[in-house]
């Protein structure tokens, strides 16, 4: 109980500030309303789906949402965030901030701070960022303080779906949640590094079409990605590219004089995560071969083609809405070939989750 409250004065601080900052953003960055495209399935059920269950992108996790043990997840996270003190003594303060949160471990098993630094501060920033302009843009009353609360909520029920059925101490759930979760809504709270990575790099949402098997309620197609892309000087019309979420690439982008763009990247994905000391939840993560092909139009992502080296899935397109049109409609849709041949694909809308077929 005492340390519920040494954390809740610092919890009402922050979401006291951003409600009194409320007036100061003006421009959008990360989320301006397009009715086409990546953006335009932006909203926060799909952000609900795609980072709150990111982990089942592992082909040994269920794919069915009702079966996790959500009662042992949240509230084994939550005893690791009341008394934080506890599992970091334990674990041991040197090795906590070695391996969770400065760049001074390399190994595979030790190297937490990488995915921290890039998809909970970077990615966890403009997410924060995006939902209140996503608020903001549909005429919410205090957006960034439905942008905090939305995210860092989220931010616990992904933690909570990863956590499983263990339990015991995890300082990664620490280092997560009020390091690096918190720190990118923070950072990102500032319009000058809002604008730094929405105009000079580009930062975007690309994440997948959520979508559901019926009547299994099988979550299909979802996953949390960002891309960036840097103009290389004196090179006209040529960015330096780079994408990443359960999947880390690298290449080239060209911009074409109408806003839209296409994108090569090579790199490794995620394959497998599996626990290497069960007592503290540490784990490490296999890693195989990908291969990106993109095609977006002002940033807002309109078609994806991956290919995967010894993974379950193959070959995944992904074609969002807008770029198809069927009179007044115009639906996305994505296919996934599977290392076994067989196939499996979805119908997507702009506002809703799809339907996945088998």
């Amino acid at each position: 109980m005492s340390a519920v409250k040494k954390i809740l004065p610092l919890v009402m601080f922050i979401i006291i500030t951003l409600q009194v900052n409320e007036v100061f953003s003006q421009k959008y960055y990360f989320y301006t309303g397009k009715k086409y495209g990546s953006e335009s399935m932006y909203n926060p059920i799909n952000f609900f789906l795609n980072s709150g269950y990111d982990i089942i992108q592992y082909d040994k996790y269920s794919k069915n949402i009702l079966k996790y043990p959500y009662g042992t997840g949240f509230k084994n996270v939550g005893q690791n965030l009341i008394n934080p003190i506890g599992p970091i003594n334990r674990y041991g303060w040197w090795n906590f901030f070695k391996r969770e949160v400065l760049p001074f471990a390399y190994s595979k098993d030790e190297s937490q701070w990488f995915p921290n630094y890039q998809l909970h501060l970077l990615g966890g920033g403009l997410t924060y960022a995006a939902l209140e302009d996503w608020y903001r843009y549909n005429k919410f009353s205090y957006p960034k303080t439905l942008a905090f609360t939305t995210k860092m909520m989220i931010d616990y029920m992904c933690e909570s779906v990863e956590n499983g059925d263990y339990v015991g101490d995890d300082v990664s759930v620490i280092s997560d949640m009020y390091i690096f979760n918190l720190g990118g809504a923070i950072l990102f709270s500032f319009e000058g590094v809002k604008k730094f990575f929405s105009e000079k790099l580009n930062f975007a949402d690309w994440s997948l079409q959520p979508s559901f098997t019926i009547p299994t309620v099988s979550l299909e197609n979802n996953g949390q990605y960002f891309s960036m892309k840097w103009k290389i000087p004196y090179i006209p019309k040529i960015h330096l590219f780079y994408f990443f979420g359960m999947t880390t690439l690298t290449g080239l982008s060209y911009k074409f004089d109408s806003g839209d763009a296409i994108s090569i990247g090579v790199g490794a994905r995620a394959s497998d995560r599996f626990v290497t000391d069960p007592r503290t939840n540490r784990y490490e993560v296999a890693i195989a071969w990908d291969l990106g092909f993109f095609y977006d139009r002002n940033n807002s992502l309109m078609t994806s083609l991956f290919y995967s080296v010894y993974t379950e899935n193959r070959l995944s397109l992904n074609v969002y809405p807008g770029l198809f049109k069927f009179g007044n409609l115009s639906p996305g849709f994505w296919v996934v070939l599977k290392n076994n041949g067989k196939m499996m694909f979805g119908l997507t809308t702009s506002w809703a989750p799809g339907i996945a077929f088998k």
